[in-house]
């Protein structure tokens, strides 16, 4: 009895521990970023703000295109079930390629903008060691 009544106890203490370590942590502010890229940005951290929103709306438009495009293919009858399925997977495929695309050109402006932000702090540097010596 003794037992059963130790394994109820740490049992109950340890879900309620599971529950408190389960809680979800605070939502980190998007920026500024941990790095400090985009401190100082101003204009260019506002336009990053909104193609970030931009993405996020076409990122559900797109998962509900693809919802109904799998609903109807859940529900077409056998002798339309391969069309269905290749309606799918074309429109992924659409997606996807759309997608690559669209953080490239991301991924090319912000290569362009640490590389901005690095720039000052090169030229600084020759100037750094010149007071030292």
């Amino acid at each position: 009895m003794k037992k059963l009544l130790l394994v109820s106890i740490v049992t109950a203490g340890l879900l309620s521990a599971g529950t408190v370590f389960a809680q979800e942590a605070p939502a980190m502010p998007m920026c500024p970023c941990p790095c400090g890229m985009m401190q100082g940005m101003g204009a260019k951290k506002a336009a990053m703000m909104e193609w970030h929103q931009k993405m996020m709306e076409k990122m559900k438009a797109s998962q509900a295109e693809l919802d109904k495009l799998v609903a109807d293919m859940n529900a077409a009858p056998a002798e339309k079930k391969a069309d269905a399925v290749a309606a799918v997977i074309n429109k992924m495929m659409e997606q996807r390629k759309a997608w690559h695309a669209e953080m490239e050109t991301h991924m090319k402006k912000m290569m362009e903008t640490m590389k901005e932000k690095a720039e000052p702090e090169k030229k600084a540097e020759p100037e750094k060691a010149k007071v030292k010596k």
